[in-house]
Formats: C-alpha cells, structure tokens, sequence
C-alpha cells in the first residue's frame, strides 16, 4: 500500500519516556509531507509532458536514421564504460588478492621466525642446563673420588695397625 500525504499527516505514535521529541518528529514529518507534494505534482507535469509527446509522435514522422545512430552509439558507450568497470574490478579484485597472499607470507614468515628463535633460545637453555649437569657430575665424580681415595689411605693406615 503506498504511503500517501494524509497517511503521515495522520500518523500518531505512542509516547514513551525515553522516546523522541514528538514536536520534531512531527516537523520532520511535516517536511517529508512537503517534499511529497512537490514530487507529486512533479510526477504529474512529467506524465502529463510524456502524454503530450505520445500524442504528437503518433502523427509525426518516424524518428530519423541519426538518432538511431545516437541510441546505438549511447549503447556503444554504455557498453564500453561498463567493460572498463569490469575490468577495473577484476584488477582490483586481483592486486587485493595479492597484497592479502603478501600480507599473509610475510606473516608466515614471521611466525616462522618468532618460533624459530622461540626455539633457539629453549635449545640455548637446554645446552646451558646441559653443561651445567655435566659440570655438577664432575664435581660430584670428583668429591667421590676424593673421598674413596681418603677412604683408601684411611684402610691403608688401618691394614698397618693390624
């Protein structure tokens, strides 16, 4: 159902406490009511102006061959600028396509990086934790060897004695 000036006129809406200013809705409406008229009696002038050249085209003469010539060749243009949209869009399509392949091996070779020296540095750690075992093994290895060896002269102090 169209919407006509007396409908908005008419309209009334229920009030609520955080609702709209009526008196602004109200004049916004009134301007939309405005707006409506003038387009309608712009309507009207426009189907009136299009009857009148129907009527006089039935009795005028057929349209000469350069207009037609004008409509091919407005065709022709239409034709053209909508093949250079096309193709403006597929090349934009595709230079999007690459930056975002760009964007994303870049971000992969990042990630690729962070991780490796993620891992360079755990292997750094493990080395230095490594080495840090091996040398507390010497050091134990060496206090026993110490100790067996005066554990050694204490029987051999002791295998006199007897």
């Amino acid at each position: 159902m169209p919407i006509t000036v007396a409908m908005i006129e008419e309209k009334e809406f229920k009030t609520k406490v955080r609702g709209y200013d009526p008196v602004e809705v109200d004049e916004f409406l009134d301007d939309i009511c405005d707006e409506m008229i003038v387009m309608q009696e712009e309507i009207s002038n426009l189907q009136a102006r299009l009857a009148q050249a129907s009527r006089t085209q039935m009795y005028a003469q057929p349209a000469p061959q350069p207009q037609r010539d004008a409509n091919a060749e407005a065709s022709d243009s239409a034709q053209r600028l909508l093949a250079r949209a096309q193709k403006m869009y597929d090349d934009t399509i595709a230079e999007a396509k690459r930056e975002a392949d760009s964007i994303l091996a870049n971000a992969n070779a990042q990630a690729q990086n962070g991780q490796s020296a993620a891992l360079t540095a755990e292997c750094d750690a493990l080395r230095r934790q490594v080495e840090d075992l091996r040398a507390s093994a010497r050091s134990y290895r060496d206090k026993l060897l110490q100790l067996l060896q005066q554990q050694r002269e204490l029987l051999d102090q002791n295998s006199e004695l007897f």
